[in-house]
């Protein structure tokens, strides 16, 4: 066994017995008491259980929890978990737990982190509204480590469960308006309708406008939103052992999400070298103005269910489709000099699900399921700008590339669990799935300038079969586990493509687990602590394209990680809860050789696609360095506070965590080191008070409350400069919530 591993399993199996220490001293009587803490119900196994129960590294949000820690959205779910990295830069939502992620989702290659919205399966997740904010959500349940037996393909880093708030058979309503900084407004609307004993409807939409922080030369912002998302849902019981759910999610946003600003000026700085800019400032742009970013998105999900005596039976039937386009500067000055123009970029994709779950009152049961998806998505890309006129005059086209991927999955897997007594469970499965992907590229005559041709075409195929074993000792108070997983990132072709090449491989893990969750003091006091250490083979590794077709995707020797992740939540007293978190994490690249930089030459003469350029496209040898988005340590405390002021109601609420230094590209982006994040702590906090009936709501918010400068993304880019993506600086608000 790995000698990391052992020190690391080492202190994990100290720590847990220090944990579960508490819950052996509790009487028998106290064992079975029910929590004072609610439970929350997650689906994380595909059967509904206890967060308690669950075997994995696993933290769940409640929509209750959410709205009293003002957790609005994505990046503030991710303020209040350890492990995960959830960042937004220009529009696109980037997704990393245990510094397993990449930046961009592309047609033939999506993210390892599975993404799950109402049962649907999430290919690509550019600029999807109810993402990037949670409109009427259910319990968010994010999975750490590979989870590739119950979920399949791309999910080597984890899965994000995104529910809807399901109808109920209640008549019921909210209408929420906010209004707050940067010209922030804001609209929520819900309406639960139970049309008959055994139908019930549910709508939720929202609109959303800000005017954007980041103010470019011509006066316009930048990191604007405008944001319109609708949805609706049903739930038909018209038998006992019979249910039919669904519904469709319809969104649209146009708004100027790119924010991309200047890092430096000369001697990096290509274009300044002539123009003469210099950084216009933290939160200051001078762009050549680009338009909007556009995005349109459907996905609709079906999931019927029968009992079946001592079995369930269950059909899952899922469609999404989106479309967007942006147009990016990216030379960052105002010069037209250098323009990547995405015309179209999304696709149409399909999945049906069948599965049978056995209810069985022996010691065994089991699980079995077969899956298909379907895919067909598309990304165009422009290069433009004076720095490719001469293709316009020569060819008349700027260089254009146009590239189609197919893919159809197919996938069985099964899964069982034996109680060798009413303490311990072992639980074994496993997933077979087969992949194949067609690419289909065609170049403008701007492209084949270049020697890239007019088109082509190509295929792959992928086999995987990835198993789970767990073996939890849960006496009630106390769940103690080891788990062995693997997982299974699909191979397939790195887009843009003006060029053909070869497809590039699946990227495998196997993780090791040892976990405790333990519910002391008659459940006011909850602890969660997992340590593991995983090796990813064949790692799919995201970097920067020097060629100017912006980012591409190529296989590494092999990464490893290993560390602990220990949750602590309380309600130590009436009104009060209190939570806390904290991750250790050492992820490095165990082989990376030959990795694709950019160096950083201050004469200018390494480049000659560039004369007078100083960043020029180079090779490294990465192989012990820091993987990207894996900060060493992140810590987070979070806690609301509910009291009575007179016969209203109030609560105050706040959420802070600490990130430790972290890469945003391997190597930092090159030998200038750039491409980095240096420790910082972001705190939001917000409250409300409400009048007698807890109908009315009258509150605030505000985040980002130590007006922290940090960024979201940094990119080297050769060979026309460094540039940043700013987060958000301090926003502040208020908001009226009216209940009936």
């Amino acid at each position: 066994m790995n000698t990391k591993f052992k020190v690391a399993l080492s202190c994990g199996v100290s720590g847990l017995l220090y944990m579960a220490a508490p819950a052996f001293a509790q009487d028998e009587q106290a064992a079975e008491a029910a929590p004072v803490m609610g439970d929350i119900i997650v689906t994380a196994q595909r059967r509904s259980e206890r967060l308690q129960d669950v075997p994995l590294a696993i933290t769940a949000v409640s929509p209750e929890a959410a709205t009293q820690l003002g957790l609005r959205n994505m990046r503030d779910i991710q303020l209040a978990m350890p492990g995960t990295d959830f960042t937004q830069a220009s529009g696109f939502l980037s997704l990393f737990i245990r510094g397993v992620g990449i930046q961009y989702s592309t047609p033939g290659l999506e993210s390892p982190v599975a993404i799950y919205m109402d049962g649907a399966y999430i290919p690509r997740a550019g600029g999807l509204n109810s993402l990037l904010d949670l409109v009427d959500p259910g319990t968010i349940e994010v999975l750490r480590g590979p989870q590739g037996t119950l979920y399949g393909r791309n999910a080597t880093g984890g899965v994000v469960r995104i529910n809807s708030a399901a109808p109920t058979d209640k008549f019921e309503g909210k209408i929420l308006a906010e209004y707050g900084r940067f010209d922030h407004r804001q609209i929520d609307g819900m309406l639960n309708v139970p049309i008959s004993d055994t139908l019930s409807v549910r709508f939720a939409g929202r609109f959303r406008k800000d005017d954007g922080y980041v103010t470019n030369i011509d006066g316009k912002k930048l990191a604007a939103q405008n944001n319109y998302t609708a949805r609706g849902r049903f739930k038909w019981d018209p038998t006992d052992n019979f249910s039919l759910t669904g519904g469709v999610e319809w969104q649209r946003s146009n708004a100027r999400t790119y924010n991309d600003v200047i890092g430096e000026g000369v001697p990096t700085c290509y274009v300044c070298q002539t123009s003469g800019e210099t950084p216009p400032g933290f939160y200051r742009a001078i762009q050549t103005d680009t338009g909007p970013y556009y995005n349109r998105a459907f996905r609709a999900d079906l999931r019927a269910s029968m009992e079946l005596g001592d079995f369930d039976l269950s059909s899952t039937t899922t469609y999404f489709t989106n479309l967007s386009r942006q147009f990016a500067d990216n030379d960052f000055v105002a010069a037209d000099v250098f323009r990547f123009n995405v015309p179209r970029n999304g696709g149409k994709s399909y999945s049906q699900e069948i599965q049978l779950t056995s209810n069985l009152d022996g010691p065994f049961n089991y699980l079995f399921g077969v899956n298909y998806f379907y895919d067909k998505s598309f990304l165009n890309i422009e290069l433009a700008g004076t720095a490719y006129d001469f293709a316009l005059l020569g060819a008349g086209s700027y260089p254009r590339n146009n590239a189609n991927v197919k893919t159809e999955s197919v996938s069985a897997f099964v899964e069982g669990t034996y109680e060798l007594t009413d303490q311990i469970k072992v639980t074994a499965g496993g997933r077979y799935t087969y992949d194949k992907r067609n690419l289909s590229v065609n170049n403008s005559t701007g492209f084949q300038l270049f020697g890239a041709p007019a088109s082509f075409t190509d295929a792959a195929s992928f086999r995987a079969f990835t198993p789970r074993f767990v073996i939890a000792w849960d006496n009630g108070p106390v769940n103690i586990f080891y788990s062995y997983t693997r997982g299974f990132k699909a191979g397939g072709f790195s887009t843009p493509a003006p060029f053909p090449g070869n497809a590039i491989d699946p990227e495998k893990v196997f993780n090791h687990e040892v976990g405790i969750k333990n519910s002391a003091l008659g459940g006011k006091l909850r602890s969660s602590l997992a340590v593991f250490y995983y090796k990813n083979k064949g790692l799919q590794q995201q970097i920067i394209d020097a060629t100017g077709a912006g980012t591409r995707t190529e296989n590494v020797g092999a990464a490893e990680g290993y560390g602990a992740e220990l949750e602590l939540n309380g309600d130590p007293m009436p009104g009060l809860v209190l939570g806390a978190s904290l991750a250790y994490l050492h992820a490095e690249y165990e082989s990376y050789p030959n990795a694709s930089q950019i160096c950083f030459d201050p004469t200018g003469s390494s480049n000659p696609t560039a004369p007078g350029a100083t960043l020029y496209p180079c090779a490294i040898d990465l192989s012990g360095s820091r993987v990207a988005h894996a900060p060493r340590i992140t810590a987070s405390l979070n806690g609301s506070y509910t009291f009575d002021i007179g016969s209203w109601s109030a609560n105050l609420a706040g959420v802070a965590q600490y990130r430790s230094r972290f890469l945003f590209w391997p190597g930092a982006g090159g030998p200038l080191g750039y491409d980095q994040q240096k420790g910082y702590v972001v705190a939001n906090f917000s409250g409300y008070v409400s009048p007698p009936g807890e109908q009315l709501r009258l509150g605030f918010y505000l985040d980002n409350a130590f007006d922290k400068q940090y960024t979201t993304n940094r990119t080297t880019g050769a060979p026309y400069g460094v540039n940043f993506n700013a987060a958000r600086p301090r926003t502040y608000g208020v908001r009226a919530e009216y209940r009936f």
